[in-house]
């Protein structure tokens, strides 16, 4: 959905640009649900509202299965068993490669990738059957 450029546009996402808020896997899937159901003109509210629909739906569910959507919180809980602030100081960064942190926390982006297609399949079927 969309075109590459969305790849260019949420390169700071990880960790709402590793500030240790917002996962960006949350991020990334509100922008695939907002792909799909918004619409290009703002003031067209029920696109708005089906997006917005779809991010309530979204949220709790990745919730469920990582514990949060905060990064220190699922690195604690899912991920390393501890928060690991990489911009925090050299031996952070140091340890969170060593424990490959960059390959560990591409989880939460699948898992998010898969709820938000999830989600949208299920509107499909659900029009379908409509």
């Amino acid at each position: 959905m969309g075109s590459l450029e969305i790849l260019k546009a949420l390169s700071p996402f990880p960790g709402f640009g590793i500030t240790g808020w917002i996962c960006g896997a949350v991020s990334g899937g509100l922008v695939s649900l907002g792909l799909f159901f918004g619409s290009d003109d703002l003031t067209h509210y029920p696109a708005t509202g089906k997006a917005i629909a779809a991010a309530r739906t979204f949220i709790p569910r990745f919730e469920k299965v990582l514990t949060s959507i905060l990064c220190p919180k699922i690195q604690e809980d899912v991920i390393f068993g501890r928060y690991m602030d990489q911009r925090a100081n050299a031996d952070n960064l140091e340890a969170f490669i060593r424990e490959n942190g960059f390959v560990k926390c591409a989880l939460p982006a699948g898992i998010g990738a898969r709820i938000a297609a999830e989600i949208i399949i299920e509107s499909m079927e659900d029009q379908q059957t409509a």
